[in-house]
């Protein structure tokens, strides 16, 4: 079983930013983060991808992520960022490319798996906000790691781009572990299968996506939603 262990800690000087955050996950499954502003979920995500140094343990399989050299790591998690403005002019097929600096992954079909083929050889400036967020999950794709992390993927986008995002991460969980950070709560439940509520740090609530409670919401985020299930299909409701 391909399985990833999370029990970390995380400070910036004295002030703790994620307080003993535990989960586990492995791949087949979709585990989004959530969470108001400020809780910690870019920061966790970032300790996982090796971007800051935890206290604690991250474990795949068996190996201490933590304990590799940053092209090893490469190897087994895919880090996409927030998207922002790209500062070069690079062609999808060289920003894809980038993605293959830890060993030789297959460009092409990475940019295949994201429906970006015909635009291969135009430059990323040149791209709507969903297509270079698509760029940047092919980026990740070409590394061939077994773990996906995302920070909020879909932000800025457009329904339809967001639905392409999500309905590609459906896909992709079937060979990955992929873990997201969400503003969305509609997202996360209706496409993760596990959630992670954080609030100050601190675990709050983890769970099913669908189990997911009013009162949970209510004490993260203080205000009184409603949640209505219907169809299979989950909605949050201010």
């Amino acid at each position: 079983m391909h399985k990833l262990k999370v029990s970390v800690s995380f400070s910036y000087g004295k002030k703790e930013i994620v307080k003993n955050v535990e989960f586990e996950g492995k791949v087949g499954e979709i585990i989004a983060i959530i969470g108001p502003n400020g809780a910690g979920k870019s920061t966790l995500l970032k300790c996982i991808a090796g971007i800051l140094k935890p206290r604690g343990i991250i474990e795949y399989n068996g190996i201490d992520l933590t304990k590799l050299k940053p092209k090893e790591r490469a190897k087994i998690v895919g880090y996409v960022p927030q998207s922002s403005y790209p500062e070069f002019a690079f062609t999808v097929e060289e920003f894809v490319e980038l993605g293959t600096y830890a060993g030789k992954g297959d460009v092409d079909e990475a940019i295949r798996r994201v429906g970006l083929w015909e635009k291969r050889k135009e430059f990323i400036t040149n791209l709507s906000g969903g297509e270079y967020q698509l760029t940047l999950i092919a980026r990740a794709l070409a590394q061939g790691g077994d773990i996906m992390l995302l920070d909020e993927p879909t932000s800025h986008l457009d329904i339809n781009h967001t639905r392409e995002i999500m309905e590609i991460l459906q896909e992709l969980k079937k060979e990955k572990l992929i873990i997201a950070v969400f503003h969305d709560l509609n997202l996360a439940i209706n496409y993760a299968d596990e959630i992670i509520v954080l609030k100050n740090g601190e675990t709050a609530w983890k769970g099913k996506s669908k189990e997911i409670s009013e009162e949970v919401i209510e004490a993260t985020y203080g205000i009184k939603p409603r949640i209505v299930r219907e169809d299979g299909i989950v909605a949050v409701l201010p």
